[in-house]
């Protein structure tokens, strides 16, 4: 090492080692060894600062690249929670519409039998009205024996009637007093 009061570092110069000039013959190098050598550190440099400033954007799309891939992770996962909660709110849709059916159907099936109960109270209710005409018409004495047994034989006439399509208001005392014998 010299001692120089501005120590700067020499580069060796770059040479052209083999190559030919465009005649065919071989290159002849006119510089000093000193210039040589200085160009041979000063390609290196240039070469070794390109490839640094590459490997810097290689890093820089690799981070980008792991950043975007971190993103889809992300939005997948949320993907998939939201697939999840749409299954669970699916899953309980068709529980509600079961349920709602079963609702229904269990209502139609009530409104049936309370419609039938209605009928058969109104046939009852015209059965006891048409004995309570004919008791009160004939002046017979009344017992309870003997009610049950006309209100039975009544009560199956009035079904027979309404079976034939002959609405029960129309059944008067007189259609039944033959019944009643």
């Amino acid at each position: 090492m010299r001692n120089d009061n501005d120590p700067a570092t020499v580069w060796p110069a770059s040479r052209a080692v083999g190559v030919e000039n465009q005649i065919g013959h071989e290159a002849v190098d006119e510089s000093t060894d000193e210039d040589r050598g200085e160009g041979i550190w000063q390609n290196t440099i240039a070469a070794a600062d390109h490839a640094l400033e590459e490997a810097n954007r290689i890093q820089r799309g690799v981070q980008q690249n792991l950043k975007t891939m971190q993103e889809m992770r992300n939005l997948r996962e949320e993907l998939r929670k939201a697939h999840a909660e749409i299954d669970r709110y699916r899953g309980m849709h068709a529980r509600v519409v079961v349920s709602m059916r079963q609702i229904e159907e269990d209502r139609d099936a009530d409104i049936a039998r309370l419609q039938a109960d209605n009928e058969m109270l109104l046939v009852r209710h015209r059965v006891y009205k048409l004995l309570a005409e004919h008791y009160a018409t004939s002046a017979l004495h009344f017992e309870p024996k003997t009610f049950a047994e006309h209100r039975d034989r009544v009560l199956e006439h009035v079904l027979f009637q309404r079976r034939k399509g002959t609405p029960v208001s129309r059944i008067t005392p007189a259609d039944i007093s033959f019944l009643l014998l």
